[in-house]
């Protein structure tokens, strides 16, 4: 004998969401049941619960016969991760309203994560609303923890581990360790460990959040800058900084991105270099560095010297707004960086007069071939924008136009270098 029966998806709040008529037989069981609730409101049988008359139905073998399920009875679903949605919005409310902010927004992005896993708000449409209008700015509060970070991190690495051929995770490392505090830095920052398919040794990065990222409780994290993820890259390239990976976490955070640089022992800092060892040429490469790519925080701790080759070495520096010099080998002269620097720097560079300093920039230009680097950099960077707009990542400024600006202003200090 057939039977309609209305299923109703309803939420905590008794409130309906969607309503639809079907046509069972009386000897069907409930485990049938289950398969149409799946297919009519997409919800995984394990997270079903259905009701009949105010009573939750248990036993997936039972017929309808058997439950007394009767023509144009109602048989209510609801999805079991509704409380952890009821949670999801007072947590919403109390970070927008400034309550334990940050604490507040990491939890709700926590729950979120959970909720989109589960396929939530493909059940509940009309929630999507409440999220939507609502996520990002929660996602931007909570931008900078080192639990969004360490996932982030996860996936992008997991990623590389597919990628070379791994058919499961059985062989994939990646753990983190806390910085050492004596490195110092201002930005939410760990230490990962990574080990990927068929690689023998785990490789170390030092992985931290672009130089724009909220970093307190009363801040909410600004986009990146195009120029400093460049920046990276063509340090990279003329072996003066590390190797860099942009690390970008899926499109709920659209102010996030991670920039993971490889680690290496051989770097000593201004700090740490002994005074017979200091050397004016790294002194100057750095100052000529800062003025021609145009980044500023090159303090004893984000530059120095490679060990192994006596080499300038930066690991870290903030893009400065894009500025177009009259005369930019005056400026090099003039560079301030050196006023981060300790006295003993100082001595140092006071002690090298403008010729030599001309001399230095030079020698160290001709080594590095910045032009062909320049377009390489370009050319790279060129993906990792893409990425980030598949994933909505935002940008301070048009990412486009502002790296196209950016480089011609590099190209136009290299040239006035010529023939100095």
């Amino acid at each position: 004998m057939e039977i309609s029966v209305v299923l109703i998806l309803q939420d905590k709040k008794k409130v309906s969401h969607q309503k639809k008529p079907y046509l069972f037989n009386a000897q069907d069981t409930i485990s049938d049941l289950s398969k149409v609730v799946k297919k009519v409101f997409n919800i995984d049988d394990i997270y079903q619960e259905l009701f009949h008359n105010g009573e939750q139905i248990l036993s997936l073998t039972s017929t309808f016969e058997q439950w007394g399920i009767k023509n144009d009875d109602e048989i209510v679903v609801l999805h079991s991760h509704l409380a952890w949605w009821v949670k999801y919005e007072q947590l919403v409310e109390s970070a927008i309203s400034g309550t334990d902010r940050i604490r507040n927004a990491r939890e709700a992005v926590r729950l979120h994560n959970r909720l989109l896993e589960k396929g939530f708000f493909d059940v509940y449409i009309t929630f999507n609303d409440f999220q939507l209008k609502n996520h990002n700015q929660i996602a931007s509060y909570a931008d900078g923890s080192l639990l969004l970070m360490k996932e982030a991190a996860k996936n992008h690495f997991r990623a590389k581990h597919f990628k070379m051929g791994a058919e499961d995770d059985s062989d994939f490392i990646c753990r983190f360790e806390p910085r050492p505090e004596d490195l110092g830095g201002t930005r939410n920052n760990t230490l990962v460990f990574v080990k990927l398919h068929n690689e023998k040794e785990e490789t170390k990065y030092n992985l931290k959040c672009h130089h724009f990222e909220s970093s307190s409780d009363s801040t909410v994290g600004q986009p990146p800058d195009i120029k400093e993820l460049f920046g990276y890259k063509l340090l990279e390239l003329i072996q003066v900084g590390p190797h860099a990976e942009f690390v970008i976490p899926n499109n709920l955070y659209t102010t996030s991105m991670y920039i993971a640089t490889k680690w290496n022992e051989n770097f000593i800092p201004l700090s740490k270099i002994k005074e017979e060892e200091l050397s004016a040429e790294i002194l100057v490469q750095i100052l000529l560095l800062g003025t021609i790519l145009q980044i500023s925080d090159l303090h004893p701790q984000n530059c120095g010297m490679w060990g192994d080759t006596k080499d300038v070495a930066i690991v870290d520096f903030q893009p400065r707004p894009r500025i177009l010099y009259p005369d930019i080998v005056r400026a090099f002269l003039n560079n301030n960086s050196s006023t981060l620097w300790d006295v003993k720097h100082v001595d140092v560079l006071d002690q090298c007069d403008e010729e030599t300093r001309l001399e230095i920039a030079r020698k160290s230009l001709a080594k590095w071939d910045m032009l062909p680097k320049v377009e390489l950099a370009y050319q790279q960077i060129q993906i990792v924008k893409n990425s980030m707009k598949k994933q909505e990542i935002s940008f301070r400024t048009s990412p486009t136009e502002e790296l196209e600006q950016y480089i011609r202003a590099i190209k136009h200090n290299l040239k006035r270098f010529d023939g100095i």
